[in-house]
């Protein structure tokens, strides 16, 4: 099936020369931000790979890089499930790459280390080296905003600007409807029908491989290190009246209808959840290995699994997690009400949702190669760059219509769309993707339509409680590092030892208490803060 993706990208924005002889060639190449001739100048750059990318050594889209720059780029791989610790490692020796890329630091670490000089100020290579960088920022501000320090305003981090209005609602349920069928079951509607039809699931042989035991009736990611929304179950918990946001900034924190920021982790409604979804890990419906994996592959490794084994999920989209073969047994699983009739689904939060990130990262190890990696930005920047940097290379993953619009080559036999995409795109890097793009320079995506379809029909009447949208300043970073990461770690191991083992009820008090004891007043305070500043803005 041909992939129709959301088109990305800016028109208007300065095309880069190719490396030229003779002084106006030359001078023009610079104007456009490209190397005109000489030896590659190399720089070490991170690839934080996660279960589908490929070597970036072999992706056509670096080399492609590398030639409008003319720069070689030595890539440090690592494997993002591991990356977190890995990362504080090497800040706190020093022992730095050039470019920190893909996500690979976040907003807090810079925030922290620019001050100490660790991060180079990139306004000013800005505007002497990357045309491109400044057009997109002359075209999205929000863009620039984000990625300027709360602190000095200076700019530090590239993000990514991508207009997708799928990004409103993180996760979307399935269940498999032909195991309902089978059972005679109709699609659930309330928490209780979602139990019974999982118990059914587990207690059937429902695949018929005569294993009555291999049924996983819903499986899940989730892991506080690498939180992912689309993939866990905290969304669920809407369903008592609050949905739980784990995010690595601003967790537990959710804005409601009235536009009151709560702190979720303390209130009734969050220990009613927990204590009535402990009983599906307890019974087995509930896939608990969920908690203990680093990252999505073994989920989509069991929604491959053949024969068929699971019953429902979480996820951004189905593809990340089924193969073609199995995405007709599949159908959405609307909101769920709860024992007193509630219906809550998760919406991203703030008006700058697409724009995000911390995809680039100059440190102080780079000084003297500031001029070549500036071009190797600015490439990104391109149109057609950007959209073989989040889709794949022309040629492999995208081609050519008689018009000049991009459009998609199927994806191979055996291989799921994701496995087909990450496998030659790092997806995750600095690029814009403007909205009025989607349909002029690339063709439309299936999965983003049928996506911005479900969530309009099925999920945005009840997305009433939102993430927050979160721009710490320095003082505030070092507390949330801090003070608020010894809270938020609290919250999250006793989430998971009452999901896994009970005793929510007899803990409870107890539990209020120590949140106390570590500062939760100071925490609300800070989150407060940093939200009353920003709406200012």
């Amino acid at each position: 099936m041909k992939k129709k993706l959301l088109a990305l990208f800016m028109a208007g924005i300065m095309v880069m020369g190719t490396a030229a002889c003779g002084k106006e060639e030359s001078a023009k190449a610079e104007s456009n931000g490209t190397a005109d001739s000489g030896d590659r100048e190399k720089f070490t750059v991170t690839f934080i790979q996660n279960e589908w990318h490929g070597d970036p050594n072999e992706m056509e889209i670096f080399k492609k890089l590398e030639e409008l720059a003319n720069v070689e780029v030595e890539w440090q791989i690592y494997p993002s499930a591991t990356w977190e610790d890995k990362k504080n490692l090497i800040l706190s020796s020093g022992d730095l790459p050039d470019v920190f890329y893909m996500n690979a630091v976040n907003s807090n670490d810079v925030t922290k280390y620019a001050s100490q000089g660790m991060f180079i100020d990139l306004t000013e290579l800005i505007e002497q080296y990357a045309p491109n960088v400044k057009a997109a920022f002359d075209q999205m501000p929000s863009f620039k905003n984000i990625c300027a320090n709360p602190d000095d305003g200076k700019i530090y981090v590239i993000g990514r600007a991508v207009e997708r209005q799928t990004q409103d609602t993180p996760a979307l349920m399935y269940i498999n409807k032909k195991w309902l069928d089978q059972l005679g079951m109709d699609i659930p509607k309330n928490v209780d029908e979602y139990y019974e039809a999982l118990k059914a699931f587990k207690e059937n042989d429902m695949n018929g491989n005569g294993d009555a035991g291999d049924e996983l009736p819903f499986v899940f990611h989730y892991s506080a290190t690498v939180p992912d929304m689309a993939y866990s179950y905290h969304t669920l918990f809407g369903s008592f009246g609050y949905v739980d946001f784990a995010g690595k900034l601003g967790s537990h924190f959710i804005e409601d209808e009235d536009s009151a920021i709560i702190y979720v982790a303390e209130t009734e409604e969050y220990k009613n959840a927990i204590a009535f979804f402990h009983k599906f890990i307890q019974e087995g419906l509930w896939d608990s290995e969920g908690f203990t994996t680093q990252d999505t592959s073994v989920m989509n490794a069991k929604g491959n699994n053949d024969p068929e084994i699971v019953g429902s999920f979480m996820a951004f989209d189905s593809t990340f997690v089924l193969p073609d073969k199995y995405q007709a047994d599949y159908v959405i699983l609307p909101p769920l009400a709860g024992p007193d009739g509630t219906k809550v689904w998760l919406r991203h939060g703030g008006s700058n949702r697409n724009v995000n990130g911390t995809q680039f990262v100059m440190t102080s190890h780079a000084k003297g190669k500031e001029e070549a990696i500036m071009r190797w930005l600015n490439a990104h920047f391109e149109p057609e760059i950007s959209a073989q940097l989040f889709l794949g290379p022309i040629g492999t993953n995208l081609e050519k219509t008689e018009n000049g619009m991009l459009d998609y080559i199927d994806t191979p036999d055996g291989m799921s769309y994701s496995e087909f995409r990450y496998g030659n795109a790092p997806v995750h890097v600095p690029c814009k993707i403007a909205a009025n793009e989607w349909g002029t320079l690339v063709k439309v995506m299936d999965e983003d339509i049928n996506k911005l379809t479900v969530s309009n029909d099925v999920y945005k009447p009840y997305q009433t409680q939102s993430s927050l949208f979160l721009l710490p300043n320095q003082e505030e970073s070092k507390y949330l590092t801090s003070g608020g990461k010894d809270i938020d770690d609290y919250v999250n191991k006793m989430q998971v030892k009452w999901l896994t083992e009970g005793g929510i009820e007899e803990e409870w008090d107890t539990y209020l208490l120590q949140l106390q004891t570590l500062g939760l007043e100071k925490y609300k305070e800070t989150i407060m803060a940093i939200r009353g500043r920003m709406e200012e803005q």
